[in-house]
Parts: structure tokens; sequence; C-alpha cells
């Protein structure tokens, strides 16, 4: 996922899983099981189906990950 080191994976692990309200194992558990439930109950019902559409088709998942947006958002989270 975009190159990231362990340390970053597990910043952002830590911060959405604060941001949801679930444990960093429970998030971590769903994300590997490739299922978003959690994030796609905190998004507007239009946007989840979206984001659900967009992530279940690789190659536009990959697109999405690569835009410029996506980029200076790890940026930011990143530093």
């Amino acid at each position: 996922f975009m190159n990231l080191n362990q340390n970053q994976i597990n910043y952002l692990v830590k911060n959405a899983s604060a941001k949801l309200g679930v444990s960093e194992k429970q998030l971590r558990d769903e994300l590997s099981a490739g299922t978003f439930d959690r994030l796609l109950g905190t998004l507007p019902k239009n946007e989840a189906a979206k984001l659900t559409a967009a992530l279940s088709n690789p190659v536009t998942a990959q697109a999405v990950l690569s835009s410029p947006q996506a980029k200076e958002l790890m940026k930011k989270i990143f530093g």
C-alpha cells in the first residue's frame, strides 16, 4: 500500500481506530479480511457505495491510491 513502512502503517491504524472507536486489533482484522464496515459506516450511504465500488476493482483502487490527492493526504499524515 503506497510503500508504507511498518511504523507508518501502525500510526495510520492507531489513529484510524481511535477515530472509528474500535480497537487496533479489530480494525486490523477487518482490513486483513478485506472488509471496511467500520469506515463505510461513518460515511453517507452514497459515498460509502462509491468507495466500495472503487476499492472492489483493483485497477480503480490503484488509480485512487496513486492520485495526487491521495499522495498529498499521505504526506500530511506521515510528514
